[in-house]
């Protein structure tokens, strides 16, 4: 099983190499636009139509690690991929990279593309960056929400990852080896070339204060979990194994309104690892969701002031 397994995978990701292209298909557009503060900004966009898909990407990095949902999806929606602030192709901001800065720049971006009816999805950080946004910065339109491969607060914590804290990094050589180290690690199977340097590039050009104020997120695990029970667009988990507890927690707890996918044979960038499946999870659930009656985002009661 296990070789069969890995036979579907190589398999796999071949078909995703013949058909798309080393940068971006002909169907994938880049875009800039100036947020409130003057910093300018990236996002990609693939696809047409007010039904909107939009990812938000992990620490440190790019929109473009999302080509291959870009290019899937935007043959049926509208999808758009957000460079946060000194990340991807954005601008590099000296300045603080604070929550507060953060979703204004996401509510400037959102604005900037002429977003209605979307779905948020968020990777990792992103997961955490969205559900604050929904929280402090609610905004009409909001059809769904997806999860990707980080806590949200259920259950018990998950187990600590190991390897050297970003924070205990000073020294530059050791810096860059480390993320180095960190961008191989987030695959579990070769990525596409393109994929794998401009992830590379992004976490290297985060300034380092930057990347420390990032990891430090202000807010207790009950945050998050609360921000998703009071949600009542529907909610896709998809998650690796250590994170099972939380997404049999999410089940329990939301019921109908959540779907939990879970990635046994991926790494963290499971949706690039297992790309056909995960777009084909996003692709149905966005349908669902765009189906249903539309509902804004609803402030739990532990929202912190603005």
């Amino acid at each position: 099983m296990i070789c069969q397994g890995w036979r579907l995978r190589v398999l796999s990701w071949f078909a995703l190499c013949l058909t798309c292209s080393p940068l971006f298909a002909a169907n994938v557009s880049t875009h800039f636009f100036t947020n409130r503060e003057g910093l300018r900004l990236h996002y990609l966009e693939a696809g047409r139509g007010a039904r909107t898909i939009v990812f938000v990407p992990g620490w440190l990095m790019p929109a473009a690690v999302f080509r291959l949902q870009l290019e899937a999806l935007g043959d049926e929606f509208r999808v758009l991929a957000f460079d946060p602030r000194s990340q991807g192709e954005s601008e590099v901001s000296s300045g603080s990279h604070d929550p507060q800065r953060r979703l204004a720049d996401m509510e400037d971006f959102l604005h900037a593309a002429g977003v209605s009816d979307y779905v948020l999805a968020g990777w990792s950080l992103g997961v955490l960056e969205v559900l604050d946004f929904i929280e402090r910065r609610p905004q009409s339109g909001l059809r769904g929400l997806i999860l990707i491969d980080n806590s949200i607060g259920e259950g018990t914590p998950p187990p600590p990852r190991s390897g050297k804290s970003f924070a205990d990094l000073s020294d530059l050589k050791r810096r860059e080896a480390y993320l180095r180290s960190f961008c191989r690690g987030i695959f579990r199977w070769p990525p596409p070339p393109d994929i794998a340097d401009a992830v590379l590039r992004s976490a290297l050009r985060v300034p380092d204060r930057a990347a420390r104020q990032l990891i430090a997120q202000p807010y207790p695990r009950t945050y998050w979990r609360d921000i998703v029970a009071k949600q009542e667009v529907p909610v896709l988990y998809a998650i690796r194994p250590r994170l099972r507890e939380q997404g049999d927690a999410l089940l329990q707890r939301k019921g109908s309104l959540a779907e939990v996918a879970l990635f046994e044979e991926a790494g963290h960038t499971l949706f690039v690892d297992d790309a056909l499946r995960f777009n084909d999870l996003a692709g149905r659930f966005a349908r669902s969701a765009f189906r249903a009656p539309g509902r804004d985002a609803r402030p739990a009661s532990n929202a912190p002031p603005s």
